[in-house]
């Protein structure tokens, strides 16, 4: 059974081409008609590759031929999206970080490419169902606004082809002239979706809005903006960041610590060294994070917080080193009262 439902995973993936006399045309998804409406045993092909996926990322199949695992799951394609909000939403309720991410980012990739509005109100309406807390609420929020920003931008892409006079930001009609009145006017979902595709001076300003408005959407999408460019872009949104989050108290700082993007518990990690915050060991414990960003940050602020102590890690430190700097790092707390 469960060869024969890895065989119809990968014939659904990459299906064979028979001859055009012999195809027989799939019916429309009645949930969307962009996609191919698939067997219950097709279903569940898709689930088990998905849950597999989430497994081994997790940890949970020691010895599992990774690479295929991780190869079957980057082959599933668009018929694949209500399974992968399915597995998703399974990856959110157990809490495990890279899994839920990782899918969340393959769905973005797919929602935003979409011009199927059935589908990305599908989507809307599902991503997240079921899924009460989790620290990965910021990604599902954030894929419901893509959904949301793209079945608004494919309606007016619609209405807009008649039209010669306005230009799109991205999807939004917004005059060309003056770029910096049409920024103000946005909203946070709109300049979110912006910070992602805009590039240049264009962007430069946007972040700049950005920064000037307050919220856990405006922070996430900082977060975003800091990890996805470079150079002088990537120190403004960074720069942005740090001012958000300077405006938070003890308890939510503490919070952050714990987000989703690795920019966000950097600048928090940052926040606590500057404000010299009784948070320490919430630092140790980021020296442990999977995103090197994070945990040299943490680093620097506990060598800030400490004065001068440096108990590691190294900035090319394997896991096995970071694990071993956090435990001289407890040591070292637990004799300063553990502050």
């Amino acid at each position: 059974m469960h060869a024969t439902l890895l065989t119809l995973t990968l014939a659904l993936v990459y299906p064979a081409d028979p001859p055009k006399d012999l195809e027989t045309p799939r019916k429309p998804n009645p949930l969307a008609p962009s996609l191919r409406e698939l067997t219950e045993e097709e279903e569940k092909a898709l689930d088990e590759v998905i849950d597999r996926f989430i497994q081994y990322d997790s940890g949970q199949l020691k010895d599992a031929d990774g690479k295929k695992v991780v190869r079957d799951f980057q082959k599933l394609g668009p018929d694949a999206i209500p399974a992968l909000i399915r597995g998703l939403n399974r990856a959110a309720r157990i809490d495990h970080s890279c899994p839920a991410v990782t899918i969340a980012r393959k769905l973005a990739r797919m929602l935003r490419g979409s011009k199927d509005t059935e589908l990305l109100e599908f989507a809307r309406e599902n991503v997240g169902a079921g899924v009460e807390r989790s620290r990965h609420m910021n990604v599902i929020k954030d894929l419901r606004v893509i959904c949301m920003l793209r079945k608004n931008q494919v309606i007016n892409l619609g209405l807009a082809a008649e039209e010669s006079a306005p230009t799109l930001l991205k999807g939004t009609l917004v005059p060309a002239d003056p770029w910096k009145k049409t920024v103000t006017k946005l909203t946070i979902s709109e300049l979110a979706e912006a910070a992602g595709k805009e590039r240049g001076e264009r962007l430069k300003t946007v972040l700049g809005e950005l920064g000037q408005r307050k919220g856990d959407m405006v922070i996430a999408a900082l977060g975003s903006a800091a990890a996805s460019y470079d150079g002088d872009t990537q120190k403004q949104a960074r720069a942005l960041l740090d001012k958000q989050l300077a405006g938070l108290k003890s308890s939510e700082i503490k919070e952050k610590l714990k987000d989703d993007r690795a920019e966000v518990r950097a600048a928090a990690a940052r926040l606590v060294a500057s404000k010299k915050l009784p948070l320490a060991g919430a630092l140790v414990d980021l020296l442990t994070d999977e995103e090197k960003v994070a945990w040299q940050a943490a680093h620097d602020a506990l060598v800030r917080l400490s004065q001068g102590t440096d108990l590691g890690p190294r900035p090319n430190a394997s896991d096995a080193e970071r694990k071993e700097a956090a435990e001289k790092w407890r040591a070292w707390l637990q004799q300063r009262g553990g502050r």
